[in-house]
């Protein structure tokens, strides 16, 4: 390693890190000098610097491509100490109008990509006694109305990581879910919309994804999430669950877990315009 980098400097990848949420941990984690490689399904590969993160091209719905990924960095770095599945895409539009392949579109990559990245990592984070972590959302707990596709699969990030550690805790690997709130970023843009929405029996939906759009364009730039990583990344016994939110959003999974499902779901739905 080269006399630059920090003598206690850890190895992380992160995925999805070109723009957003990824890009803000990986840059962050790199200014505070670890040795961060940063994913992009068509990035070319460069070699972390002082300061700055490395990039390799990978696409977690492209197993092949995971594996060299993997393999460049062992070899270039002989350890992995860290993973960040952040790579995700989401969705909008009623659980009536989305496709069996739409479906299947966000699930390979929230879901099958992130258990993909996982499997390939877990060997290399068993020898390192690493840490294992997956950006979940505060979606992944709350359902929210034309976004079940996507909410579903974050909550499946949930129950992926308290199974991960329960199992690798005996090897020393750690394994923590980040839970964003709204934050900047170019999910507006990136975000993917049914392609037949039905407005007869959904007439709130184009209101409804209005309403998300802007949230997100006045929330915090991600800076938040870097810091919450590298908090994790220094912890021998971190917590498996940490919001990054808004103080509404971290009060909505506290209400969740004392109000009834039915006066809940009425506060949830109020704040969207259904009616």
């Amino acid at each position: 390693m080269p006399d630059s980098f920090r003598p206690e400097a850890k190895v992380v990848l992160v995925t999805g890190a070109t723009t957003g949420i990824g890009a803000s941990i990986a840059t962050f984690l790199a200014k505070q000098g670890h040795r961060v490689w940063g994913t992009g399904r068509k990035a070319s590969t460069r070699t972390p610097r002082p300061g700055e993160p490395g990039t390799i091209a990978l696409d977690v719905t492209q197993p092949s491509t995971v594996d060299t990924a993997m393999a460049t960095i062992i070899e270039e770095e002989g350890r992995l100490d860290a993973v960040v599945n952040n790579a995700g895409i989401g969705m909008m539009g009623a659980m009536g109008d989305t496709t069996e392949e739409e479906l299947l579109t966000v699930y390979r990559t929230n879901v099958v990509g992130l258990h993909t990245v996982s499997r390939a990592a877990i060997p290399h984070l068993i020898a390192s006694r690493g840490h294992l972590m997956h950006v979940g959302s505060v979606a992944g707990v709350v359902g929210l109305p034309f976004r079940g596709v996507y909410c579903s699969s974050k909550a499946a990030v949930e129950l992926i990581a308290e199974a991960q550690s329960m199992e690798l805790k005996r090897h020393g690997v750690r394994v923590s879910v980040l839970r964003p709130g709204d934050f900047k970023t170019a999910i507006n843009a990136n975000r993917l919309r049914v392609a037949s929405p039905d407005h007869g029996a959904n007439p709130g939906f184009e209101a409804v994804c209005e309403a998300v759009n802007a949230e997100v364009a006045h929330a915090k730039d991600p800076e938040d999430m870097g810091r919450a990583v590298l908090k994790l990344l220094g912890q021998q016994k971190p917590p498996l669950y940490v919001t990054v939110a808004p103080p509404l959003q971290r009060l909505a999974i506290r209400l969740k877990r004392i109000l009834p499902d039915r006066v809940f779901e009425s506060l949830i739905a109020r704040r969207y315009p259904l009616r």
